[in-house]
């Protein structure tokens, strides 16, 4: 679904990330893993602009190699960060149906915005503005826009980032989803543990190179504890 062919990262003279050749499979939740500094926000930014002179990016077999492909790829792809990336003062409801509006010219489904808010946990929330929810609020409601367009590819950088337990659950059950309905997530994070229901694959960086690349049916503690020995230059 996802092919990687020489994917790399500089800013100026410096190398963030080093060329990754990898494929990633729809149904699947990958969680990439490394220190600060290894690379890891630096694949995402990799996957969201151009690629580089000699790489290669395939979504659906289709690659990204001119301006109406990149838009098409980024139509179809959904990003939360550690800032949830909303209009601070539309209420939730308008932030909804704005980011809705920025990927379709057809209104938006009868019932979806109440229907995301009130599995977000923020239906009594819906006319207050973005601005007054509390942290954890807002990336749940972060959380809801990034899938208003149903992307096939979902990045998300430290989504745990000011989740409560209740927050973190709804992340895990829209992670669960997305397996079931064929759709990929890669998810950067410094934790692996609260990704064990639904991880397939867990990918570790160093100094922006790939380390380790573990399918979840292998990640056995030992080979966990070799990972992180890896990553620590034991």
């Amino acid at each position: 679904m996802l092919k990687l062919e020489g994917l790399y990262k500089n800013y100026g003279f410096r190398k963030a990330l080093l060329p990754l050749s990898l494929q990633f499979e729809a149904g699947q939740t990958i969680c990439v893993l490394g220190p600060n500094g290894a690379g890891k926000s630096s694949f995402l930014d990799a996957l969201l602009s151009p690629p580089p002179e000699g790489a290669k990016v395939l979504l659906n077999g289709s690659s990204i190699d001119s301006d109406e492909r990149q838009r098409l790829f980024y139509g179809n792809c959904g990003f939360i960060g550690h800032d949830p990336g909303l209009y601070l003062d539309l209420t939730c409801a308008e932030n909804l149906k704005c980011f809705y509006s920025h990927f379709s010219v057809k209104p938006i489904p009868a019932g979806k915005i109440d229907a995301d808010l009130e599995r977000a946990g923020l239906l009594a929330r819906k006319d207050d503005p973005a601005r007054s929810l509390s942290r954890g609020m807002k990336q749940r409601l972060g959380l809801m826009r990034s899938l208003l367009h149903d992307p096939d590819l979902w990045l998300l950088d430290e989504p745990i980032t000011g989740l409560d337990l209740a927050g973190q659950d709804l992340l895990i059950e829209l992670l669960r989803q997305r397996n079931e309905s064929e759709k990929l997530s890669i998810v950067i994070t410094h934790s692996d543990e609260p990704f064990f229901p639904v991880a397939s694959r867990y990918l570790y960086l160093r100094q922006g190179a790939l380390v380790a690349d573990i399918v979840a049916s292998r990640y056995s503690e030992t080979a966990r504890s070799k990972a992180q020995a890896i990553l620590r230059g034991a």
